[in-house]
């Protein structure tokens, strides 16, 4: 199968959000504990790009005709920053996510982050999302950290093998349903955050807020879920679209909210794709919610586990796929709409190893750009080793710093109350 061929609508939506909104390019992040050095990681990112072949591609054409090539394909860049303290990751992560990547001559590039303890490290990859979802973006650390383990163990670059190219994701869907259709919708008014501030979407910044709740939390929230009938990402839901319904403070008996949920196709595919293939293999689904006065928390939760289980069942998964391209062209036609009241990404537990030898994987999770979403409330959540990491991710100055804490403080608070039955 060749390397070279035109993007698919999906695709090309992930490069029309690149060029014209700065947004939905994925980072992940990964706190290392050992003796990392550019030496090694450079030559750890040459191996996964020759192993990879939607690493070795770029982006070339105009908008209406969007083409991978291999030719001409640079090498994956690689900055250093020296000597920070252990919080200035952040930082550069904000920058990753505010930065287009130049898909003209690579689809990915990354940063290692030397801390002034010379013993901690962060590594932080910005992939372009045509080409990749959090799940294969965290499996590709995972596989950079094994070879420079490697390296450094044997004193000897390893070699690779040339993983075969996927088919498109379109070929891979079930033949049945690729039919466009519309997704079913309430026919009340969403109601979503007002912008505290409307620029277009390239004057927009995106903005990181990293929480990390402690395993006893972590475990309660996974406890509840299984008490009540529920999904952690049910759970996760249910807190931000009650702090979503607080801030709104309508007078109406009731408020119309929704959230949008990503998807993995990995496991619904025909044959299944494995982690380590670096691809973009997920679809979304909307659940509708009435948010009613002291709408029990558990309720809610489950409201939103159904929705999303009944919704699996039906060919609705797919057909998000097959229309994204129209959704795309809509958002950054009207950047005055906001599409959601909340948007959550989800990947669940992570599950990849934390011992690489001589390094040790202390943290990981990922974030999304999402500029061009406006005012929605936004969360990238992961679990490891025990711990649950969620990065909050919002457009600037839709949402203000200020504003963005105090939703935050209010859904963490909401969740420990809510799984402790208070």
């Amino acid at each position: 199968m060749t390397e070279n061929r035109q993007l698919i609508p999906i695709e090309q939506s992930m490069e029309m959000f690149n060029r014209c909104a700065n947004s939905l390019n994925v980072v992940i992040i990964s706190r290392i504990r050992g003796s990392l050095n550019e030496e090694i990681v450079r030559q750890a990112l040459d191996l996964v790009q020759i192993r990879h072949p939607r690493l070795n591609c770029r982006i070339v054409g105009l908008l209406d005709h969007l083409h991978f090539e291999t030719e001409n394909t640079q090498q994956i860049p690689l900055r250093i920053v020296y000597n920070v303290d252990s919080e200035h990751w952040q930082s550069v992560a904000i920058d990753e996510l505010n930065s287009q990547i130049e898909s003209e001559k690579v689809l990915t590039r990354s940063v290692l982050v030397k801390t002034a303890n010379s013993n901690i490290n962060y590594f932080i990859t910005t992939v372009h999302h045509a080409i990749i979802d959090a799940i294969s973006g965290i499996y590709l650390h995972s596989e950079i950290f094994s070879i420079c383990s490697k390296i450094l163990s044997e004193n000897k670059v390893p070699s690779v093998s040339k993983l075969p190219v996927l088919p498109c994701l379109e070929d891979l869907l079930p033949k049945i349903v690729k039919v466009n259709s519309q997704d079913k919708q309430t026919d009340k008014k969403i109601k979503t955050l007002d912008f505290e501030k409307y620029l277009p979407n390239e004057l927009r910044s995106c903005g990181l807020v990293h929480k990390k709740l402690d395993p006893e939390l972590t475990k309660r929230i996974v406890s509840y879920s299984k008490e009540e009938n529920t999904t952690v990402h049910g759970v996760l839901c249910a807190a931000m679209l009650l702090v979503v319904a607080d801030k709104i403070k309508s007078e109406d008996e009731s408020l119309y909210l929704n959230c949008r949920s990503s998807v993995d196709l990995r496991r619904r595919l025909t044959p299944p794709i494995s982690d380590e293939n670096i691809a973009m293999v997920v679809s979304a689904l909307t659940s509708f919610h009435e948010i009613k006065k002291d709408k029990p928390f558990g309720e809610l939760a489950r409201e939103v586990t159904q929705q999303i289980k009944e919704k699996l069942e039906t060919s609705e998964i797919y057909n998000v796929v097959l229309s994204y391209q129209k959704g795309t062209e809509f958002l950054l036609t009207h950047p005055e709409q906001v599409p959601f009241s909340v948007f959550i990404t989800n990947i669940c537990r992570v599950r990849i190893p934390s011992d690489y030898g001589l390094f040790k994987l202390e943290e990981i999770s990922y974030a999304l750009s999402l500029n061009a979403m406006g005012s929605v409330f936004a969360l990238a959540a992961s679990t490891f080793e025990e711990e649950m990491v969620l990065n909050f991710i919002y457009s600037q100055p839709a949402i203000s710093h200020d504003t963005i804490n105090t939703l935050i403080n209010s859904t963490i608070s909401l969740l420990d109350q809510g799984v402790s039955g208070n």
